[in-house]
């Protein structure tokens, strides 16, 4: 059989990770984001892994469901909330907690707990507020006219109506001096305490801290820490700070992806490679072949001189990106004598070769690599 390409998954590494997040925020109960398949990692094993977080939270509730049903997991935050009074009505039969981040999604709570034929004791959801992202969450006029309502519901309904949490989200945490982050916090304790004049909120939590305020923004840690790429051993500020990886945040790797030497090429000066003929050979050398593309979910846009690790050395992709195949310079392997064969492991990204250096390389950033992995890599955990 031809070679696959594998994507090794240490959840040692994983559990490691979440030991850092614990250390980082020891005040904080951690909600793990595994949305998007965990981020391309597997969401039932990550999940499995993952047991001794505080909880879970995903995009969508058809996410939510899925953990349910298979490890039985309940209180699953739905970052995305739902769009329709009936998928409302499965998250409360369900004990899931929806954001609510629009008056629409208010209302169908509402209507739910108007039509409370079940008698449920209890309901939860945590409430967004947008003080800056500017893409879900309500404002400051939109939270009053919840707060407004309350009253007159506690008064209609025996379950409690209080959110669980108010969360809001950074849109400049990765970059760690930038003022927006210092506005965001002070107007999400400024709307808090202003809706605090008019009802008790001393038993709601707050939310706000993702992977990037975890490292560098202990105040906004609060009651609930949610990190998401940091999890994955990945450093949140790959963009802002490109020299960094996740090694410098004392993170560890989970995914290792990697494939097999499948052809070795021994080329003269001024052949070219690929399709295009976008890189030709400077000089007599040779050039070994592996068998991963972007059919596998590599970056087609990586950059001639992409690292890739073959037998503890870093050598560089040549030519462009195949949908089966890349193209790597065996030079240096050849100038420090270390024997090379067919058959050889090439690691892409992970354990000794930081992700973050191939997205740099690939014009995007490492969130986009784990998550586009197709589902013809083999995935193996360990």
């Amino acid at each position: 059989m031809r070679p696959e390409a594998k994507a090794s998954i240490n959840l040692n590494a994983l559990r490691h990770n979440l030991s850092r997040i614990k250390e980082l925020a020891p005040e904080s109960q951690i909600v793990c984001v595994i949305k998007a398949n965990a981020y391309g990692h597997g969401i039932i094993p990550v999940a499995e892994a993952l047991m001794a977080s505080d909880s879970f939270a995903v995009a969508r509730l058809d996410e939510a469901i899925d953990l349910h049903n298979r490890l039985k997991i309940e209180k699953i935050i739905i970052l995305g909330g739902v769009y329709s009074e009936e998928d409302y009505l499965k998250c409360i039969k369900l004990n899931m907690i929806p954001v609510i981040h629009c008056l629409e999604q208010f209302q169908w709570m509402q209507n739910c707990l108007k039509q409370n034929s079940l008698g449920w004791d209890e309901i939860h959801y945590w409430l967004k507020v947008d003080t800056g992202m500017h893409r879900l969450g309500l404002s400051t006029d939109e939270l009053e006219k919840i707060i407004l309502n309350y009253q007159q519901l506690e008064s209609e309904n025996a379950t409690s109506y209080l959110p669980s949490a108010f969360i809001s989200h950074f849109s400049c945490a990765d970059e760690v001096d930038n003022a927006e982050n210092k506005i965001q916090m002070e107007l999400f304790e400024q709307q808090i305490h202003h809706l605090s004049s008019w009802v008790d909120l001393s038993a709601v939590h707050k939310s706000m801290a993702n992977s990037a305020a975890i490292l560098s923004i202990p105040k906004a840690h609060y009651d609930w820490v949610r990190p998401g790429i940091m999890l994955y051993g990945v450093s949140p500020f790959e963009t802002a700070l490109p020299s960094r990886s996740g090694l410098d945040e004392q993170l560890q790797p989970v995914m290792t992806l990697s494939s097999e030497l499948i052809a070795i090429k021994k080329l003269k000066k001024g052949d070219c490679i690929g399709y295009g003929a976008t890189w030709c050979c400077p000089e007599n050398m040779t050039v070994g072949v592996v068998a991963i593309g972007y059919g596998d979910g590599y970056p087609r846009h990586a950059e001639h001189g992409t690292p890739v690790l073959i037998n503890n050395l870093e050598v560089p992709m040549v030519g462009r990106v195949s949908m089966d195949m890349i193209t790597i310079d065996l030079s240096l392997l050849e100038q420090q004598s270390v024997p090379f064969n067919v058959g050889d492991r090439v690691i892409l990204w992970g354990d000794g070769l930081p992700i973050e250096r191939v997205s740099q390389k690939s014009g995007t950033i490492a969130y986009e690599l784990l998550c586009q992995i197709t589902q013809r890599v083999h995935f193996d955990y360990e």
